[in-house]
């Protein structure tokens, strides 16, 4: 998880609040008018917890679960009522089952295979209750062939980002960009760079993971018609399904 380990302190600086500020009304359409008030929720891949902290605020019991220790770091700090687990999603578990579970910002698109990606639906499927929903999206082959990766910079006093290298490869169904980072720490600037990876799974690929897991009604909801605007909601599903 180094790479995300790197990234993490510009994910939680920047990331963040544009994608949930879009997210969090759909999430309140589909997903919590089904669970109770004061639920225990299971964030799967929680990055910084942005999300986790909106759903404390509103009264909810949290659990996040994240393979970057940097990045549950950043949670630990950004949401002081909620617990966190580093905790690869592909393989956790936890002491009680919840009462519903998310996954947000195509978090799922970085499990790589579709094995991985069911053994992540089985162990969440594993830590919910029985009738417990399941939120999370997921960015669809349109996303990576326009807008995913587009070449970015950030610049500013005491610290830089910059995407570059973005690509496709629609027979693999990967897609990759590197990023540059330098921040200016006690005088010196430290550089690092990473490769993220993402892989578009198909719809059908999506639907056996999580019938094999344990989930029986799936739902799945393109964000546009969701009104996610802009960018963001390009290619991109809202799924909810419903723990067996």
């Amino acid at each position: 998880m180094a790479p995300y380990d790197d990234f993490a302190w510009f994910y939680n600086r920047y990331w963040n609040e544009e994608y949930h500020s879009l997210a969090f009304p759909i999430l309140e359409r589909i997903w919590l008018p089904r669970i109770a008030p004061q639920a225990h929720i299971l964030d799967v891949c929680c990055g910084t917890g942005y999300l986790a902290a909106l759903l404390a605020a509103r009264g909810y019991s949290v659990t996040g679960i994240d393979a970057s220790a940097t990045m549950i770091q950043h949670a630990r700090e950004n949401a002081p009522a909620a617990e966190f687990r580093v905790s690869d999603a592909a393989d956790f578990r936890l002491p009680a089952p919840c009462d519903a579970a998310v996954s947000t910002f195509d978090s799922l698109n970085h499990i790589l295979t579709p094995e991985q990606l069911e053994a992540a639906f089985r162990h969440t499927a594993a830590a919910l209750k029985s009738g417990a929903p399941f939120v999370f999206d997921m960015l669809r082959e349109e996303a990576y062939q326009t807008h995913w990766g587009e070449a970015f910079a950030l610049v500013r006093k005491d610290h830089l980002l910059t995407i570059t290298g973005a690509g496709y490869d629609f027979r693999s169904r990967l897609a990759c960009c590197h990023i540059t980072m330098f921040r200016l720490l006690d005088g010196l600037w430290q550089r690092s760079d990473v490769e993220i990876q993402e892989r578009c799974h198909t719809p059908a690929e999506i639907d056996a993971a999580l019938r094999h897991a344990g989930f029986g009604e799936i739902l799945c909801h393109d964000a546009r018609d969701l009104g996610m605007a802009g960018d963001l909601g390009v290619g991109r599903s809202f799924y909810v399904a419903t723990r067996e």
